[in-house]
């Protein structure tokens, strides 16, 4: 393990070389043990093997795991078993990864969702319900995101509520948690189960690189990144990018033609990089996830406790499609007041329930 670290914090060696000296060969301790000229027959140039020759980065190494250890931070190498196996197919994910909290990487359903600082109430109200979906398709989703500002904290936040493990990745030392008005987020995120990450050392100065570094594990670590809001540029765009450079699954919530805070996701849509997201449903049909019933929050009520009128509109009511009530009131051939108050009797009784805008859809 220390011979990963420092391996990792030799300046100059990023994870594409990183991971190219370990698979040449065969384990950190091998590579530190080389010779400058062994180095360069890898492919490193002479500088970067002077570097790791010298082994100067070996006293930081041990500074670093003994930080660890005292302060119980979890380090993972690419050779560990618990090293996440999501990272396999990404030619630059991380080799160490600093972890506060005992998830378990490799289980359960992984998923990023990601979005703009700026969100709009109904892009917060939009994560919230993609949450929710989510968590009723399976209460072992794990919601990967970066703790920042917006649709970021509106995904942690949801994924407490709906008591979901969320994992938040950060752009510095795993406690150097930023905004700090996050801080207490934080602790309810590890408290229920979850993880800070972060593959920076301890002493990291943050910069706008890190942030968009940050990116790659956020994308890495899911099978999939939904992008909830996001303007015509941003770091969600970013992510959007390197889920798709790695072949992960993108998806993205279409936005009103006009509103500055959905111009990116729509764009997504429109260039066909990202698959419309609709319903927990369309991720786990995408994926070829097992079929898992979904999770129910509260106990289904019964359709016999159902009024005549309230089960015949129930059972007219199409699966997997989201309807608005003039839509409704053209299905069940009533007047637009009393399809409305039929809806809302639905919802009242669990069985129905509405997205932020303001279409309805069986639970």
């Amino acid at each position: 393990m220390k011979q990963s670290i420092a391996l990792s914090l030799v300046e100059g060696i990023g994870s594409r070389h990183m991971r190219k000296l370990l698979d040449t060969f065969g384990s950190a301790a091998a590579v530190m043990e080389a010779d400058i000229e062994q180095l360069m027959s890898a492919g490193l140039p002479l500088r970067l093997a002077q570097r790791v020759a010298s082994h100067a980065s070996e006293a930081r190494a041990r500074s670093v795991l003994d930080l660890c250890e005292r302060t119980g931070v979890r380090v993972l190498t690419n050779e560990m078993d618990a090293f996440p196996r999501a990272f396999a197919e990404c030619p630059d994910a991380p080799c160490v990864l600093y972890v506060r909290g005992d998830i378990d990487f490799n289980s359960g359903h992984w998923l990023s969702v990601v979005g703009t600082r700026n969100a709009t109430p109904g892009g917060i109200a939009a994560t919230e319900r993609v949450v929710r979906d989510l968590s009723l398709r399976s209460s072992d989703t794990v919601i990967v995101s970066g703790l920042a500002f917006g649709i970021d904290k509106a995904a942690h936040v949801a994924a407490l509520k709906y008591r979901l493990r969320t994992v938040a990745i950060m752009a510095g030392w795993v406690d150097d948690i930023v905004p700090r008005s996050h801080y207490y987020l934080a602790r309810q995120i590890l408290e229920s189960g979850g993880a800070i990450v972060s593959d920076m050392p301890p002493g990291t100065v943050i910069d706008r690189g890190n942030f968009l570094s940050r990116n790659r594990l956020i994308a890495g670590l899911s099978a999939a990144t939904i992008v909830v809001e996001s303007a015509a540029r941003g770091g969600s765009l970013v992510t959007a990018d390197i889920a798709s450079s790695y072949h992960k699954e993108l998806f993205a919530l279409p936005g009103p033609i006009d509103a500055p805070a959905s111009e990116g996701t729509n764009m997504l849509i429109r260039s066909n990089k990202a698959i419309l997201y609709q319903s927990a449903e369309d991720v786990w049909d995408t994926l070829n996830w097992s079929a898992e019933p979904p999770r129910a929050t509260t106990e289904a009520p019964s359709l016999s406790a159902l009024t005549e009128r309230q089960r015949m509109a129930y059972e007219a009511f199409p699966e997997r499609q989201r309807l608005d009530a003039e839509t409704l009131a053209d299905l069940w051939q009533v007047p637009l007041w009393e399809a409305s108050s039929l809806v809302g009797q639905l919802r009242a009784k669990g069985l129905v329930a509405v997205d932020p805008y303001k279409c309805y859809y069986k639970i």
